[in-house]
Protein backbone atom coordinates (compact mmCIF):
# COMPACT_ATOMS: atom_id res chain seq x y z
CA UNK A 1 0.00 0.00 0.00
CA UNK A 2 1.10 3.28 -0.69
CA UNK A 3 1.44 5.94 2.26
CA UNK A 4 -0.41 8.62 2.27
CA UNK A 5 2.57 11.00 1.86
CA UNK A 6 3.25 9.74 -1.43
CA UNK A 7 -0.12 10.54 -2.68
CA UNK A 8 -1.73 13.60 -3.75
CA UNK A 9 -5.41 14.81 -2.00
CA UNK A 10 -6.72 14.30 -5.83
CA UNK A 11 -5.60 10.20 -5.65
CA UNK A 12 -6.72 10.30 -2.23
CA UNK A 13 -10.08 11.21 -3.74
CA UNK A 14 -10.02 8.54 -6.40
CA UNK A 15 -9.00 5.94 -4.10
CA UNK A 16 -11.88 6.21 -1.57
CA UNK A 17 -14.56 6.74 -4.18
CA UNK A 18 -13.35 3.17 -5.63
CA UNK A 19 -13.25 1.90 -2.22
CA UNK A 20 -16.77 3.17 -2.04
CA UNK A 21 -17.48 1.14 -5.23
CA UNK A 22 -16.04 -1.94 -4.26
CA UNK A 23 -18.68 -1.88 -1.18
CA UNK A 24 -21.44 -1.27 -3.13
CA UNK A 25 -20.24 -4.52 -5.30
CA UNK A 26 -19.46 -6.63 -2.39
CA UNK A 27 -23.24 -6.20 -1.36
CA UNK A 28 -25.18 -6.96 -4.46
CA UNK A 29 -27.31 -9.37 -4.94
CA UNK A 30 -28.33 -11.35 -7.73
CA UNK A 31 -31.82 -12.09 -8.30
CA UNK A 32 -33.16 -15.09 -7.34
CA UNK A 33 -36.03 -17.60 -9.30
CA UNK A 34 -39.57 -16.68 -7.97
CA UNK A 35 -43.06 -18.70 -8.85
CA UNK A 36 -45.11 -15.61 -8.59
CA UNK A 37 -44.84 -11.65 -9.67
CA UNK A 38 -43.78 -9.22 -7.60
CA UNK A 39 -46.41 -6.71 -6.54
CA UNK A 40 -43.90 -3.73 -7.81
CA UNK A 41 -43.31 -5.39 -11.01
CA UNK A 42 -46.44 -4.66 -13.36
CA UNK A 43 -44.94 -4.28 -17.00
CA UNK A 44 -46.84 -3.56 -19.85
CA UNK A 45 -44.81 -6.65 -21.51
CA UNK A 46 -45.92 -10.50 -19.98
CA UNK A 47 -43.12 -11.51 -21.62
CA UNK A 48 -40.92 -9.83 -19.70
CA UNK A 49 -42.67 -10.53 -16.42
CA UNK A 50 -42.26 -14.17 -17.25
CA UNK A 51 -38.78 -13.89 -17.56
CA UNK A 52 -38.33 -11.69 -14.16
CA UNK A 53 -39.73 -14.80 -12.44
CA UNK A 54 -37.86 -17.77 -14.45
CA UNK A 55 -34.56 -15.87 -15.84
CA UNK A 56 -33.59 -13.07 -13.39
CA UNK A 57 -29.85 -14.10 -13.77
CA UNK A 58 -30.02 -12.87 -17.51
CA UNK A 59 -30.40 -8.73 -16.64
CA UNK A 60 -27.72 -6.68 -16.77
CA UNK A 61 -26.20 -6.33 -13.17
CA UNK A 62 -26.71 -2.82 -11.59
CA UNK A 63 -23.41 -0.73 -11.50
CA UNK A 64 -22.34 0.90 -7.99
CA UNK A 65 -23.53 4.72 -8.47
CA UNK A 66 -27.24 2.96 -9.25
CA UNK A 67 -26.94 0.80 -5.76
CA UNK A 68 -26.06 3.63 -3.90
CA UNK A 69 -29.08 5.70 -4.80
CA UNK A 70 -31.06 2.49 -4.04
CA UNK A 71 -29.29 2.82 -0.73
CA UNK A 72 -29.95 6.49 -0.59
CA UNK A 73 -33.91 5.78 -1.34
CA UNK A 74 -34.26 2.88 1.34
CA UNK A 75 -32.51 5.07 4.00
CA UNK A 76 -34.54 8.12 2.79
CA UNK A 77 -38.03 5.54 3.06
CA UNK A 78 -36.79 5.15 6.40
CA UNK A 79 -36.37 8.45 7.93
CA UNK A 80 -39.96 9.16 6.18
CA UNK A 81 -41.61 6.26 8.08
CA UNK A 82 -40.03 7.56 11.04
CA UNK A 83 -40.83 11.12 11.13
CA UNK A 84 -44.68 10.25 9.88
CA UNK A 85 -44.80 8.16 13.28
CA UNK A 86 -44.13 11.24 15.25
CA UNK A 87 -46.38 13.46 13.12
CA UNK A 88 -49.36 11.02 14.01
CA UNK A 89 -49.34 11.61 17.48
CA UNK A 90 -50.08 15.47 17.12
CA UNK A 91 -52.34 15.25 13.66
CA UNK A 92 -55.90 15.67 13.35
CA UNK A 93 -57.29 13.12 13.50
CA UNK A 94 -54.40 11.37 15.14
CA UNK A 95 -52.98 7.77 13.19
CA UNK A 96 -50.27 5.11 14.14
CA UNK A 97 -47.99 3.88 12.05
CA UNK A 98 -48.43 0.03 12.32
CA UNK A 99 -47.59 -3.31 10.56
CA UNK A 100 -44.26 -2.16 8.42
CA UNK A 101 -42.66 -4.36 5.91
CA UNK A 102 -45.79 -7.19 6.44
CA UNK A 103 -46.08 -9.27 3.83
CA UNK A 104 -49.26 -9.69 1.51
CA UNK A 105 -49.89 -12.17 -1.25
CA UNK A 106 -52.60 -11.77 -3.51
CA UNK A 107 -54.03 -15.13 -5.44
CA UNK A 108 -55.50 -15.86 -8.86
CA UNK A 109 -58.42 -17.40 -10.26
CA UNK A 110 -56.89 -20.24 -9.94
CA UNK A 111 -56.03 -20.54 -5.85
CA UNK A 112 -52.53 -19.80 -6.81
CA UNK A 113 -50.28 -16.84 -5.23
CA UNK A 114 -50.39 -14.65 -8.13
CA UNK A 115 -48.69 -11.41 -6.78
CA UNK A 116 -46.62 -11.11 -3.84
CA UNK A 117 -44.89 -7.81 -1.88
CA UNK A 118 -44.52 -6.08 1.31
CA UNK A 119 -46.42 -3.37 2.56
CA UNK A 120 -44.56 -0.41 3.46
CA UNK A 121 -46.75 0.60 6.07
CA UNK A 122 -50.19 0.94 7.47
CA UNK A 123 -52.17 4.14 8.62
CA UNK A 124 -54.45 3.21 11.89
CA UNK A 125 -56.96 5.68 12.27
CA UNK A 126 -59.34 4.16 14.05
CA UNK A 127 -59.83 0.34 15.28
CA UNK A 128 -63.71 0.07 13.99
CA UNK A 129 -61.89 0.58 10.20
CA UNK A 130 -59.24 -1.19 8.65
CA UNK A 131 -55.85 -0.01 8.53
CA UNK A 132 -54.81 2.05 5.47
CA UNK A 133 -52.11 0.56 3.16
CA UNK A 134 -49.08 3.48 2.67
CA UNK A 135 -46.39 3.04 0.18
CA UNK A 136 -43.40 5.24 0.73
CA UNK A 137 -41.23 6.12 -2.80
CA UNK A 138 -38.11 8.05 -3.01
CA UNK A 139 -38.37 8.75 -6.69
CA UNK A 140 -35.90 11.01 -8.28
CA UNK A 141 -36.78 14.73 -7.76
CA UNK A 142 -37.52 14.66 -12.03
CA UNK A 143 -40.33 12.59 -11.37
CA UNK A 144 -41.83 13.14 -8.19
CA UNK A 145 -42.01 17.18 -8.99
CA UNK A 146 -44.38 16.76 -11.57
CA UNK A 147 -46.87 14.21 -9.82
CA UNK A 148 -49.79 16.00 -8.41
CA UNK A 149 -52.62 13.65 -8.21
CA UNK A 150 -52.42 9.44 -8.62
CA UNK A 151 -53.92 9.34 -11.73
CA UNK A 152 -50.11 10.78 -12.82
CA UNK A 153 -48.62 8.26 -12.35
CA UNK A 154 -49.92 6.80 -14.89
CA UNK A 155 -48.17 8.56 -17.61
CA UNK A 156 -44.36 7.85 -16.69
CA UNK A 157 -43.21 4.16 -17.40
CA UNK A 158 -41.35 4.24 -13.99
CA UNK A 159 -43.35 5.43 -11.31
CA UNK A 160 -46.55 3.44 -12.91
CA UNK A 161 -45.42 0.55 -11.16
CA UNK A 162 -45.43 1.95 -7.88
CA UNK A 163 -49.29 3.16 -8.49
CA UNK A 164 -50.08 -0.80 -9.66
CA UNK A 165 -48.68 -1.92 -6.47
CA UNK A 166 -50.45 0.04 -3.88
CA UNK A 167 -53.47 -1.10 -5.53
CA UNK A 168 -52.97 -4.73 -5.48
CA UNK A 169 -52.76 -4.11 -1.56
CA UNK A 170 -55.73 -2.07 -1.11
CA UNK A 171 -57.51 -5.26 -3.14
CA UNK A 172 -55.77 -7.30 -1.05
CA UNK A 173 -56.95 -5.67 2.21
CA UNK A 174 -60.42 -4.88 1.23
CA UNK A 175 -59.89 -1.80 2.55
CA UNK A 176 -61.37 1.58 0.35
CA UNK A 177 -57.99 3.58 0.45
CA UNK A 178 -54.17 3.90 1.04
CA UNK A 179 -51.96 6.45 0.51
CA UNK A 180 -48.59 6.88 -1.35
CA UNK A 181 -46.49 9.05 0.32
CA UNK A 182 -43.60 10.82 -1.79
CA UNK A 183 -39.76 12.11 -1.05
CA UNK A 184 -39.90 15.60 -2.66
CA UNK A 185 -38.20 18.74 -1.61
CA UNK A 186 -39.80 20.87 1.01
CA UNK A 187 -43.05 18.62 2.51
CA UNK A 188 -43.52 15.26 1.79
CA UNK A 189 -45.98 14.67 -0.74
CA UNK A 190 -48.98 12.61 0.35
CA UNK A 191 -51.68 11.48 -2.42
CA UNK A 192 -54.65 9.65 -1.38
CA UNK A 193 -55.80 6.79 -3.38
CA UNK A 194 -59.06 5.57 -4.09
CA UNK A 195 -59.68 1.98 -4.87
CA UNK A 196 -63.08 1.75 -6.47
CA UNK A 197 -62.51 4.08 -9.25
CA UNK A 198 -59.61 1.98 -10.09
CA UNK A 199 -60.63 -1.36 -9.70
CA UNK A 200 -59.98 -1.91 -13.77
CA UNK A 201 -56.57 -1.57 -13.44
CA UNK A 202 -56.15 -4.22 -10.56
CA UNK A 203 -58.22 -6.31 -12.41
CA UNK A 204 -55.68 -5.71 -15.59
CA UNK A 205 -52.72 -6.55 -13.22
CA UNK A 206 -54.39 -9.73 -11.96
CA UNK A 207 -55.27 -11.06 -15.64
CA UNK A 208 -51.54 -10.33 -16.51
CA UNK A 209 -50.06 -12.15 -13.39
CA UNK A 210 -52.45 -15.23 -13.87
CA UNK A 211 -50.80 -15.04 -17.44
CA UNK A 212 -47.29 -14.42 -16.88
CA UNK A 213 -48.05 -17.67 -14.17
CA UNK A 214 -49.52 -19.94 -16.73
CA UNK A 215 -46.48 -19.67 -19.14
CA UNK A 216 -44.18 -19.79 -16.19
CA UNK A 217 -45.76 -22.95 -15.45
CA UNK A 218 -46.01 -24.37 -18.57
CA UNK A 219 -42.08 -23.52 -19.62
CA UNK A 220 -43.69 -21.39 -22.53
CA UNK A 221 -43.47 -17.50 -23.35
CA UNK A 222 -46.30 -15.10 -24.44
CA UNK A 223 -46.34 -13.40 -27.82
CA UNK A 224 -43.65 -10.46 -28.38
CA UNK A 225 -45.00 -6.29 -27.42
CA UNK A 226 -45.41 -4.71 -30.16
CA UNK A 227 -43.52 -1.71 -28.64
CA UNK A 228 -39.94 -1.24 -29.95
CA UNK A 229 -39.29 1.54 -27.46
CA UNK A 230 -40.47 -0.43 -24.12
CA UNK A 231 -38.28 -3.20 -25.77
CA UNK A 232 -35.19 -1.31 -25.67
CA UNK A 233 -35.80 -0.60 -21.94
CA UNK A 234 -35.54 -3.71 -21.10
CA UNK A 235 -32.84 -5.43 -19.52
CA UNK A 236 -33.56 -8.56 -21.15
CA UNK A 237 -33.32 -7.42 -24.63
CA UNK A 238 -31.09 -8.77 -26.60
CA UNK A 239 -30.34 -11.31 -24.00
CA UNK A 240 -32.84 -13.62 -22.85
CA UNK A 241 -35.33 -11.49 -25.01
CA UNK A 242 -34.85 -11.12 -29.28
CA UNK A 243 -37.44 -9.61 -30.44
CA UNK A 244 -38.03 -9.25 -34.25
CA UNK A 245 -37.62 -5.11 -34.20
CA UNK A 246 -35.56 -3.06 -36.15
CA UNK A 247 -31.68 -3.59 -35.15
CA UNK A 248 -30.27 -1.00 -32.57
CA UNK A 249 -27.02 -1.21 -34.53
CA UNK A 250 -25.04 -2.06 -30.81
CA UNK A 251 -26.67 0.57 -28.74
CA UNK A 252 -25.89 0.06 -25.09
CA UNK A 253 -29.50 -0.17 -23.34
CA UNK A 254 -29.20 2.03 -20.11
CA UNK A 255 -31.93 1.55 -17.50
CA UNK A 256 -31.75 4.33 -15.34
CA UNK A 257 -35.02 5.99 -14.72
CA UNK A 258 -33.22 8.80 -13.28
CA UNK A 259 -30.91 9.36 -16.33
CA UNK A 260 -34.42 9.16 -18.51
CA UNK A 261 -36.29 10.96 -16.55
CA UNK A 262 -33.55 13.94 -16.76
CA UNK A 263 -33.34 13.58 -20.54
CA UNK A 264 -37.60 13.52 -20.68
CA UNK A 265 -37.11 17.18 -18.65
CA UNK A 266 -34.21 18.58 -20.85
CA UNK A 267 -36.69 17.57 -24.03
CA UNK A 268 -39.59 19.00 -22.70
CA UNK A 269 -37.52 22.07 -21.93
CA UNK A 270 -35.42 22.38 -25.59
CA UNK A 271 -37.28 24.88 -27.25
CA UNK A 272 -37.96 26.98 -24.44
CA UNK A 273 -34.27 26.58 -23.83
CA UNK A 274 -33.07 27.52 -27.95
CA UNK A 275 -35.65 30.50 -27.74
CA UNK A 276 -34.01 32.09 -24.91
CA UNK A 277 -30.43 31.47 -26.03
CA UNK A 278 -32.22 32.91 -29.38
CA UNK A 279 -33.00 36.16 -26.99
CA UNK A 280 -29.81 36.36 -25.01
CA UNK A 281 -27.67 36.33 -27.89
CA UNK A 282 -29.47 38.98 -29.98
CA UNK A 283 -29.93 41.41 -26.90
CA UNK A 284 -26.36 40.99 -26.18
CA UNK A 285 -25.34 42.09 -29.61
CA UNK A 286 -27.60 44.84 -29.38
CA UNK A 287 -26.81 46.15 -25.76
CA UNK A 288 -22.95 46.02 -26.62
CA UNK A 289 -21.39 48.99 -25.79
CA UNK A 290 -24.20 50.27 -23.46
CA UNK A 291 -22.78 50.86 -19.91
CA UNK A 292 -26.08 52.04 -18.40
CA UNK A 293 -29.61 52.54 -20.27
CA UNK A 294 -33.31 51.74 -18.88
CA UNK A 295 -35.74 50.03 -21.12
CA UNK A 296 -39.27 49.41 -19.36
CA UNK A 297 -39.06 48.20 -16.27
CA UNK A 298 -34.97 47.03 -16.47
CA UNK A 299 -32.08 48.76 -15.41
CA UNK A 300 -29.10 47.73 -18.02
CA UNK A 301 -25.47 47.92 -16.97
CA UNK A 302 -22.38 47.18 -18.87
CA UNK A 303 -18.46 47.24 -18.93
CA UNK A 304 -15.64 46.56 -20.55
CA UNK A 305 -13.05 44.11 -19.78
CA UNK A 306 -9.57 43.84 -20.62
CA UNK A 307 -9.44 40.49 -23.53
CA UNK A 308 -5.87 39.16 -24.49
CA UNK A 309 -5.06 36.71 -27.32
CA UNK A 310 -1.77 35.33 -28.53
CA UNK A 311 -1.12 35.91 -32.22
CA UNK A 312 1.05 33.34 -33.37
CA UNK A 313 2.68 32.43 -36.91
CA UNK A 314 1.18 30.03 -39.02
CA UNK A 315 4.35 27.78 -38.83
CA UNK A 316 4.43 27.65 -35.46
CA UNK A 317 0.47 26.72 -34.80
CA UNK A 318 1.04 23.89 -37.20
CA UNK A 319 4.21 23.01 -35.23
CA UNK A 320 2.39 22.72 -31.82
CA UNK A 321 -1.41 21.46 -33.06
CA UNK A 322 -1.93 18.22 -32.30
CA UNK A 323 -5.12 16.00 -33.79
CA UNK A 324 -6.51 13.65 -31.01
CA UNK A 325 -9.35 11.46 -32.51
CA UNK A 326 -11.29 11.28 -29.57
CA UNK A 327 -10.47 14.67 -28.36
CA UNK A 328 -13.97 16.04 -28.69
CA UNK A 329 -17.48 13.81 -28.07
CA UNK A 330 -20.66 15.60 -29.83
CA UNK A 331 -23.53 14.30 -28.15
CA UNK A 332 -27.11 13.90 -29.95
CA UNK A 333 -30.26 13.06 -28.53
CA UNK A 334 -32.99 11.80 -30.50
CA UNK A 335 -37.00 10.61 -29.06
CA UNK A 336 -37.43 7.19 -30.28
CA UNK A 337 -40.63 6.69 -32.88
CA UNK A 338 -42.30 3.15 -32.85
CA UNK A 339 -41.46 1.53 -35.81
CA UNK A 340 -43.86 -0.81 -37.35
CA UNK A 341 -42.34 -4.63 -36.50
CA UNK A 342 -40.26 -6.29 -39.44
CA UNK A 343 -41.48 -9.67 -41.14
CA UNK A 344 -39.19 -12.00 -39.19
CA UNK A 345 -37.66 -13.76 -42.39
CA UNK A 346 -37.43 -17.79 -42.48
Amino acid sequence: MDAVTDLTPAEISLRIRAGWASFFEREKRRPEKHPYVYASSFRPCTRRMVLEMTEPEAMPSFDADTLARFRRGDDRERDLLSDLSRIGRDAEPAFKVIGQQESFTLKDRKGRIAVKGKVDARLQFDRSVGAAPLEVKAWSPQMTQRIEKFSDLFDNVWTRAGAYQLLSYLFGAGVPYGFLLLDRSGLPLVLPVELEPNLDRVEEFLTKAEEALDHAQAGTQPDFIEDSTECRRCPFYGAACNPPLLSADGAKILTDPDLEAKIARREAIKDVGHEFLDLDGEIKDRLRGIEHGIAGPFYISGKWGKQSRVELPEALKKQYTKTDPKGRFTLTITRLATPPTPEVVQ
